[in-house]
Order: structure tokens, then C-alpha cells, then sequence
């Protein structure tokens, strides 16, 4: 089920709160950013909800400097389940009006909160011949997979030149949707790479088939791409065989020898939804096999969080935090999909991961339209490494995750 505005904005709140919630957005409006105001940065960005406003926007405002600095007569594209600023919107507008062409597929259900889709309709139009254009999934559907399931969940930005030429080909691929929520009481992370084009050409290829919903000729997609390697979903099948995840857990070798004596892998994931249950399995067979597995979520359902307990090698952590312990509230979550490992993966000891917009359960395997970005740069895992212990420290209720808020499945 697609969670209401109340839900997925503000957490659990009754319905009269729509108008606080168009407060809360409307309080993020603050004029378009100039190409001069940023630098776009490569590499890895975090939010910290427990932070400052600025360390609760790092990833908005990271996004919002690749629009500022994106050139004339280049190319914006963008893939996002939910866009929910006006702000952001307005910068995709002052975009197109200095010269870019901006190009942006959005989940049906941002409709939730139209103003910056209308913002952004008016400006662009919605004709997919067009050089600008904001179009929309079918309701009910993403826009690639079977037809009446799924969502598009992906958050990616992509540019074809910024500041003056000096970056080319970038791809901002986020864990976060462009809302406040996001920002604010979720933890996310994003990551910019520029200058590959193996990667960006992927990412495009992608893009491109969103708005054409041509369902009946996709088929999942991957590519290598240097340190880098895209999958995009969504993939057909119907057991663990094509489970692109849990293909990549079987590399992993859990106990090995070398000269300095014995080593254990270690797989550690910041991961908003665990609910497919061939995923929870496998970790649960790599803890059995003596891989060490430490895990912080928000939501998993009753079969994959037995898998996950009751075994020695695991570590959960549940990330459900209720700020003022009242349910009716808006709480904090771990919203990253993240994961690493740090041992003998494909026969190599290395430490390699996972980011972007893929949760561990079923729809975003088999139904929903989502990117997710292998890395094997070290500088990039250990930015990654040293966020998932920020997550882990913050974790609430943490280990005593034996509570029915921490088995449910609500948020997108």
C-alpha cells in the first residue's frame, strides 16, 4: 500500500495535519540558489537528522548545487519517487530558464503534494517529445514493471555538464527523496560521481526508458562501469536465482586463513525495509557459516525478523525512534538502503558496497522501478563505514527491537 502524505511526510498523524505538513514544506521555500552560491562536490554526502539544519540538508543541498551549476545547453534528468519542495522545484525552473533542458520522471503518488509538481507542469509541460518535461508513472504502477504494481522509487539526479564544463557526465545517486522528512527525520545518504561516462551513459539508457513505460520490452540491466557497477530493476523471477542480492551475498566467503592467521568477513547494512525473506535467509546462513553480520533497520515483518534472531553472528538494531513517546508524532528512521562488506567477496579480499534506492524487500526486487550502485572505491566505503556507525550509535530502541513497530512494513 502507498503511504498517505500524513505518513510518509510527518509519520503517524491523523489527517488534519495536511495543512501543518504544507507548512513544513512551504517553510523550506527560500529563493533559487545561484550557479556562484555552490561548488558541486564528488563523493559521498550525509544528512544528520539529529543535527544542525544545515547537517539535515547536506543532501538537498548538495542537489541543489548540482542544479545551480548545471551549464547551458546541457541536459538535467531526474528520477524521484517523491518531490515534495518548492524550492527544488523552483531551481529546476531557473534551470530551463537559463538554457537547460530538465527532464523528470516522477512516481504517480507525489500527487500527494501537487504544488511542486504543478510548479514544475506549468514550466516544463508534460510532453516527453519535448526538450523540458515532467511526466508521471501510471497510477498505481511504476513505470516498468508489471502493470497495477509497483512504485518508480528512484532518487537519482544526472548531469551532462556543470560549472562551465568543468564536471561532466554526473550522477547523484540518493537514498532520499526530495522532501522534508527526509531531511529532517530520516537518515539518507547520497553519493556524486563526475567524469565517468561508462556510469552516466547507464544511468541515461535508464532514464530514458522511464517515460516511454514501455513494459513489455524492459528487461533488468547492469553494467560495469570502472569502480563502479548499476543495476537497475525492476528484475522477473521468481525465486532466490534471480535475487540480484542475494547473488551478491553468495561471493562472500565467511572464514578465511592467510599469513597473519584467521579472518572472518563482515557485512554491515543501514537498510530502511528488510522484508524478503530469500535476503534475510542468506544472512542468516552467512552468520551460520561465521561471517560477522551487524544490522540496523527500520522495518522488517514477522518471518524475516525471526530469520534475522535467534542465531549467533547477527546484530540487529531497530531504528524506530518515537521522539517524545507519543505515537502520534513524527519519528526518526533509518531511510538508507547501504550495505558493505569487509572480508573475502569473489574469491578477493576486499571491502566493496551498496547504495541506492533498492530496500532488501520484495516489490523492489520484482515491481518497483530503482537504481542501485555497486562501489569499490576504499575513500567511498569508508565514508560509507563511518555513517553506518553514526546510524548504529543513534539506533532507537536498538538491540531491544523485539517490539510490533519494529516488525511492521509502512514507509516507501
Amino acid at each position: 500500500m502507498r503511504p498517505s502524505l500524513v505518513k510518509a511526510v510527518l509519520g503517524k498523524r491523523a489527517a488534519g495535519v495536511l495543512f501543518a505538513a504544507a507548512a513544513c514544506v512551504a517553510a523550506l521555500i527560500v529563493p533559487a540558489q545561484s550557479a556562484d552560491a555552490a561548488t558541486v562536490t564528488t563523493g559521498p554526502v550525509f544528512n544528520r537528522p539529529t543535527g544542525t539544519t544545515a547537517e539535515q540538508q547536506a543532501i538537498r543541498a548538495q542537489v541543489r548545487s548540482v542544479i545551480a551549476n548545471a551549464d547551458s545547453g546541457s541536459i538535467l534528468r531526474l528520477a524521484m519517487y517523491h518531490l515534495w519542495d518548492d524550492t527544488i522545484a523552483a531551481d529546476l525552473v531557473a534551470a530551463k530558464d537559463r538554457g537547460v533542458s530538465v527532464r523528470i520522471v516522477l512516481d504517480h503518488s507525489t500527487l500527494d503534494y501537487p504544488s511542486s509538481y504543478d510548479t514544475l507542469k506549468a514550466a516544463l509541460g508534460t510532453s516527453t517529445s519535448a526538450s523540458s518535461f515532467v511526466a508521471l508513472c501510471a497510477s498505481g504502477s511504476s513505470c516498468l514493471g508489471p502493470a497495477g504494481t509497483g512504485i518508480n522509487h528512484n532518487k537519482y539526479l544526472l548531469a551532462s555538464s556543470v560549472g562551465d564544463g568543468a564536471q561532466k557526465n554526473v550522477v547523484v545517486q540518493l537514498t532520499s527523496n526530495l522532501t522534508p522528512s527526509n531531511y529532517s527525520r530520516y537518515w539518507n545518504s547520497s553519493l556524486t560521481v563526475a567524469g565517468n561516462s561508462d556510469l552516466y551513459d547507464g544511468y541515461v539508457g535508464y532514464f530514458t526508458r522511464l517515460p516511454a513505460q514501455d513494459r513489455s520490452s524492459w528487461s533488468y540491466t547492469y553494467g560495469n562501469a570502472g569502480d563502479y557497477k548499476y543495476y537497475f530493476f525492476p528484475r522477473a523471477g521468481s525465486d532466490a536465482s534471480t535475487d540480484t542480492v542475494v547473488n551478491a551475498l553468495d561471493n562472500i566467503t565467511c572464514r578465511w586463513l592467510d599469513t597473519a592467521g584467521a579472518h572472518r568477513t563482515t557485512v554491515h547494512a543501514a537498510m530502511l525495509k528488510i522484508t524478503r525473506q530469500a535476503v534475510a535467509d542468506k544472512l542468516r546462513a552467512l552468520a551460520g557459516e561465521g561471517c560477522l553480520v551487524d544490522l540496523v533497520y527500520s522495518e522488517t515483518d514477522a518471518g524475516t525478523w525471526s530469520a534475522l534472531h535467534g542465531v549467533s553472528g547477527i546484530t540487529n538494531r531497530c531504528y524506530q525512534q518515537d521522539d517524545d513517546a507519543d505515537a502520534s508524532t513524527p519519528r526518526r528512521i533509518v531511510h538508507s538502503k547501504n550495505w558493505m562488506i569487509d572480508g573475502m567477496y569473489a574469491g578477493t579480499v576486499q571491502k566493496v558496497m551498496w547504495t541506492g534506492s533498492h530496500n532488501w524487500s520484495g516489490p523492489a526486487l520484482r515491481n518497483n522501478d530503482e537504481a542501485m550502485l555497486r562501489v569499490t572505491t576504499p575513500s567511498v566505503y569508508s565514508a560509507f563505514e563511518a555513517n553506518f556507525q553514526a546510524v548504529r550509535a543513534a539506533a532507537v530502541p536498538g538491540t531491544s527491537d523485539d517490539v510490533a513497530v519494529c516488525k511492521s512494513d509502512e514507509v516507501d
